[in-house]
Parts: structure tokens; C-alpha cells; sequence
């Protein structure tokens, strides 16, 4: 479907291309897309925007994604850890389950009202992140730098203060009383 290797300003509607390759996106918006179980290789998507879009089981193979939203889509089995830096990314109304997030600089990335159920975060910069609303049932967040980070409206989380820089992040109750759940005690 995608006939040139450049676009700039374009919108693509129910495009469902499973091979991407080698191709640049600037300032494009994709609506409605179906790229579950595509290959992204070497693409590069600079403030874009894709609404509405299934992207679940896609293998992002040195791809960029920089300055990119995604808004009211499916993000289900993605490892974003193949992905080439810079990598900045904003997800809003999304479901982002069981996708990994291993080793990347995600400073001061936005989650909104997203649900990331299952996710791991491991040796992640997440320092001033923002997780507004978000639902993180059965996510683990391993050896990352969460400092100044903001989970106040998010639930469900489970960060072990052992294994994670938590310095000044925010948190709120009654959330936050699960980081009881992770001590050698008895709460009667």
C-alpha cells in the first residue's frame, strides 16, 4: 500500500500493510489502521499521531518512534525494546497489555488513562514519568529509576521500593498501601 519510502503530512485511513520497511513518517496521522502482527523495520515516525489503531503483536524492528501519540488504540504484545532512541512516546486511552518496556529511556513520557495490564518495566529511566489514570494490574517494575515519578491517580500497581529509585515520586492512597503488601509483616 505504502508507495514511496517518504511522507509528510499525510493521512492514512484503514491502512493495514503487515510489512513496513525502511520508510519515513512525518507530521502523519493514521486512523483506524489494522497493523496487528506487522513487521516495522527501520521505520521512522516523527509527530505522528495514530487513532484508533491495532498495532497488537507488531515487531518494531529499529524502528523510531519520536514524538509519536497514540490515542483510543490496541497495543497488546509489543516489546518496544527494539526500538532505536530517540524514543518518545505518549499513550492516551490505550490498552498497552503485556508489552515490555526493557532498557529504554522513557524520562518524562505520559500514560493516560491507559490500561497496562501484565507490562514489564525493567532497568527503564522513568524518571518524571506521568501514569494519569492508568490501571497497572500484574506490571513489574524492576530496576528502573522512577524518581519525581507520578502514579497519584493510578491503581494497582505494585512497585517494590527494594528493587526500584523511588525517591520523590508521588504516589496517593489507598494505593500506596500496597507497598505494605511487599514487607516481612502481618496487618491485622
Amino acid at each position: 500500500m505504502f508507495k514511496t519510502d517518504d511522507y509528510w503530512e499525510e493521512e492514512f485511513i484503514e491502512y493495514d500493510d503487515k510489512n513496513l520497511d525502511s520508510i519515513y513518517y512525518d507530521n502523519c496521522t493514521f486512523i483506524r489502521c489494522d497493523f496487528s502482527k506487522s513487521v516495522f523495520y527501520n521505520c521512522k515516525f516523527t509527530e505522528c499521531t495514530f487513532i484508533d489503531c491495532d498495532m497488537s503483536l507488531c515487531i518494531l524492528k529499529n524502528s523510531t518512534f519520536n514524538d509519536v501519540i497514540f490515542k483510543n488504540s490496541k497495543l497488546l504484545g509489543i516489546s518496544w525494546s527494539s526500538c532505536a532512541e530517540p524514543f518518545d512516546v505518549k499513550f492516551d486511552s490505550c490498552n498497552i497489555s503485556q508489552n515490555s518496556f526493557h532498557l529504554l529511556d522513557l524520562r518524562q513520557m505520559k500514560f493516560i488513562n491507559s490500561l497496562i495490564k501484565d507490562t514489564g518495566f525493567e532497568e527503564c529511566n522513568l524518571e518524571n514519568t506521568i501514569f494519569d489514570k492508568c490501571d497497572l494490574e500484574l506490571t513489574s517494575f524492576i530496576n528502573n529509576n522512577l524518581k519525581k515519578a507520578n502514579f497519584e491517580t493510578s491503581k494497582n500497581y505494585l512497585i517494590d521500593p527494594k528493587h526500584n529509585d523511588i525517591q520523590k515520586a508521588q504516589f496517593s492512597l489507598p494505593e500506596a498501601l500496597s507497598f505494605l503488601s511487599l514487607l516481612p509483616i502481618k496487618i491485622k
